[in-house]
C-alpha cells in the first residue's frame, strides 16, 4: 500500500492515468487488508473527517436538483478520490513515510521541469503553447506554476532543516530550477501566491527571525522573478484586459472572469441554500454570457464561487472548514517536514482558487484530498499520543 502512495505523490503532477492506477492498488490492498472498517472509524474521529464527507455527498445531492443531472454524474463519480484520503490515517505510524511522499511529490516536480527545460530549449513540442512539462490539463499554466511554487517553498523548508552541506546543496539546486521554470510557465496565481509568500521562503533560507533582512530579501527575490520577460507580460497583460474589460469586450483573461464571477453571483442570490448543483454553472453560463462567440465553460474559474454556485452557502461553508482544519493542524505542527507541507500547500491551494477551480483540477484536487488525509493521520496521532502520555503519567502516579 505504501508503494501505491509513492507512486500516486510521484506522478501526481506528472500524470493522471498512473495516479489513478496506484490509487486504486492502494484501496484494493486497504480493502482485502481488512483494515478497510477499522480505518474508517479511527478517520471518522478526526477533525478533517466531516467536511470530507460533505465533499463527498454534496455533488451527489447537487444531481437532484440540477438542470442536467447527466452533466454533473461524472464529477459527482469522482468522488472516490476521497477514499485516498482514509488509508493514511495509520501512515504516521512510520515518520519516514509522510517525508518519502514528499520528496517523491519533489521528485515528480523535478522531472516536469526537467521536461520544461527541454521544451524550452526546443528538443519537446510545447503542448499548451507554454513549457509545462507533461501536464496534459487544460490551462496547464495555472496549476503548473502553483505546484512549483508549493515544491519551492517545500525545499526551502528541507534546506533549513538539512544538518550538512550536501543535502542544502541538492535543495538549493531544487528551489533555483523550480523557480527558473516558473519564469517560463506564465502562471500568475503562482506568481501572486510566491510573492505573498516570499518572506516565508526568506525566513527559512536565512534561518532565523530578523524581520528588517527578510523584508529587504523578500523584495529582491520577488524583483528577480520580475526579470523575467514572461512574468512581465503575463502582469502587463492584466491592467491591458481590465482597460478592455471596462470598454465592453470581455473576451480576455481577467474580463472572461469578471463576467464569470457576475453572473455567478447573481446566480448565487437566486439559490443562496441550494446552489444550481451539480455542474450547474455549465446552463447557468450559456444562458447568461449573452455574447455566444464566448468560449464555453462549466465552472467559475474559482474554488469558492463554485462550491458556493454549485452547493449554496452550505457548500461553501463545508469547503472553508475543510481548509481551516487543515491549516489549523499544519500550523500546529509547522516545526515538522509533514507540517510545513501541509500549511503551505492548503495556502497556495486557497491563492490558485481564487482565480481557477483548483479543486476541480486533477494535480491539485488529488494532492488536497492526500493532504486531507495525512491532517487526519496528524490529528489522531496527535490524540494517540496524549492518551499514552496520560496513561504512563497514571501508572507513574
Amino acid at each position: 500500500m505504501m508503494s501505491g502512495y509513492a507512486g500516486i505523490f510521484l506522478f501526481s503532477t506528472i500524470a493522471n492515468s498512473p495516479v489513478e492506477i496506484c490509487g486504486a492498488l492502494v484501496l484494493a490492498a486497504w480493502i482485502l487488508s481488512g483494515r478497510f472498517l477499522p480505518d474508517t472509524r479511527l478517520w471518522l474521529k478526526s477533525a478533517p473527517a466531516l467536511p470530507v464527507v460533505g465533499m463527498i455527498l454534496l455533488p451527489w445531492i447537487g444531481l437532484l436538483y440540477a438542470p442536467s443531472p447527466a452533466d454533473g454524474l461524472s464529477t459527482a463519480a469522482r468522488g472516490y478520490y476521497w477514499l485516498y484520503a482514509i488509508p493514511l490515517i495509520r501512515g504516521l505510524k512510520s515518520r519516514k513515510f509522510p517525508t518519502l511522499c514528499i520528496h517523491l511529490f519533489l521528485a515528480g516536480l523535478f522531472l516536469n521541469s526537467i521536461a520544461s527545460f527541454l521544451q524550452i530549449a526546443g528538443l519537446l513540442s510545447l503542448r499548451y503553447g507554454t513549457p509545462s512539462g507533461f501536464l496534459g490539463i487544460s490551462s496547464p499554466w495555472i496549476t503548473y506554476t502553483l505546484l512549483l511554487t508549493a515544491g519551492i517553498f517545500i525545499a526551502s523548508f528541507y534546506f533549513k532543516q538539512s544538518d550538512n552541506a550536501k543535502g542544502r546543496l541538492a535543495y538549493a539546486y531544487l528551489m533555483l530550477q523550480y523557480f527558473i521554470t516558473i519564469g517560463f510557465v506564465g502562471g500568475r496565481s503562482g506568481y501572486v501566491a510566491f510573492i505573498l509568500l516570499s518572506p516565508l521562503l526568506v525566513y527559512n533560507l536565512i534561518g532565523r527571525r530578523h524581520l528588517l533582512r527578510i523584508i529587504i530579501l523578500s523584495a529582491i527575490v520577488v524583483s528577480v522573478l520580475f526579470t523575467f520577460p514572461v512574468v512581465q507580460g503575463r502582469f502587463a497583460q492584466v491592467r491591458k484586459d481590465l482597460v478592455l474589460y471596462a470598454q465592453g469586450n470581455v473576451n480576455t483573461s481577467v474580463g472572461l472572469r469578471l463576467h464569470m464571477w457576475d453572473i455567478a453571483f447573481a446566480a448565487m442570490k437566486a439559490h443562496p441554500i441550494s446552489g444550481v448543483g451539480t455542474n450547474g454553472f455549465k446552463r447557468i453560463w450559456e444562458n447568461n454570457k449573452e455574447d455566444r462567440s464566448l468560449p464555453f465553460f462549466d465552472h467559475p474559474h474559482n474554488s469558492f464561487l463554485y462550491m458556493l454556485v454549485s452547493f449554496g452557502i452550505p457548500g461553501l461553508a463545508v469547503f472553508c472548514w475543510l481548509l481551516l482544519v487543515m491549516l489549523k493542524t499544519g500550523w500546529r505542527a509547522f516545526g515538522s517536514p509533514l507540517g510545513f507541507s501541509l500549511f503551505v500547500f492548503t495556502l497556495i491551494f486557497i491563492i490558485g482558487g481564487l482565480t481557477d477551480t483548483q479543486l476541480l483540477v486533477f494535480p491539485t484536487a488529488i494532492l488536497f484530498i492526500l493532504f486531507s488525509g495525512f491532517a487526519a493521520a496528524s490529528e489522531t496521532g496527535d490524540e494517540a499520543l496524549r492518551i499514552t502520555q496520560k496513561k504512563e503519567e497514571k501508572a507513574r502516579g
